[in-house]
């Protein structure tokens, strides 16, 4: 083990927090990673235990700020859980003029955690579990979480939003849950809200869907639910979406 998950467990067995949160910050940015980690296993793993964990990830990442490689870890729904207080903080660490929270942080690809909660690196990843669509519609939703609302409309390098990254590179194709659908066009209806849709990326993000189907042998018709949330997002006829597709 190395030397500063030592430390960090010897300052946990001790409970001492003033001193963990010394550690926390004279380390490097990658056993930040590794001590978030662990502190989230921990947390996994004893479910007395989980709040304790979770507020000392959050003091954490409040203390040094969101490590950037971490955003791209944000990719199931128990990871969001666990980070979600964590995620609520204003990044005042590194940038103390900044009044948005941790969702809207980006890393090298303009990406935030959006990005990859709708679609996971990991193709198996995205086969088992789907994206917790329900669970951010009711923080949009009842918390009013505006910066939230803005992570929904940030682009990427490709010019895509976490939705359009969704539509374009999950590649599970199965039918939503009815309570995630519904709670999928919800989130449309927010970002439509906040800025225009950009319907130059359809042609693009099409593309990608008509190549996910022929990968999958999976019937471009006009009942494919995912050919249904693209042509409501970019409200055009799933008609003309599926001629599109031809």
């Amino acid at each position: 083990m190395k030397p500063h998950m030592q430390t960090l467990i010897t300052l946990l067995k001790k409970n001492d927090l003033k001193g963990l949160l010394k550690h926390y910050k004279a380390s490097e940015e990658s056993d930040n990673l590794a001590q978030l980690a662990f502190v989230f296993q921990q947390g996994q793993k004893n479910t007395a235990g989980f709040e304790f964990y979770q507020q000392l990830a959050c003091k954490f990442i409040e203390s040094n700020g969101l490590p950037t490689p971490l955003i791209a870890q944000m990719n199931n729904n128990d990871i969001l859980s666990f980070f979600t207080p964590a995620l609520k903080e204003t990044d005042k660490a590194t940038d103390p003029e900044n009044s948005k929270d941790n969702f809207n942080k980006v890393n090298q690809h303009q990406r935030n955690v959006l990005h990859y909660l709708f679609s996971p690196p990991d193709l198996q990843q995205q086969q088992q579990q789907l994206p917790p669509f329900n669970y951010l519609r009711s923080m949009m939703l009842f918390e009013s979480n505006e910066s939230l609302q803005e992570a929904l409309c940030q682009r990427d390098t490709q010019n895509l939003t976490p939705l359009e990254t969704y539509f374009s590179t999950n590649q599970n194709l199965d039918d939503l849950p009815a309570h995630e659908f519904t709670a999928l066009l919800a989130l449309i209806e927010i970002e439509s809200k906040q800025h225009s849709v950009d319907k130059s990326n359809g042609k693009t993000v099409l593309k990608s869907v008509n190549a996910l189907c022929q990968n999958q042998s999976v019937p471009v018709t006009n009942e494919l639910q995912r050919l249904i949330l693209i042509a409501t997002y970019y409200s055009k006829s799933i008609e003309f979406i599926v001629k599109q597709m031809s």
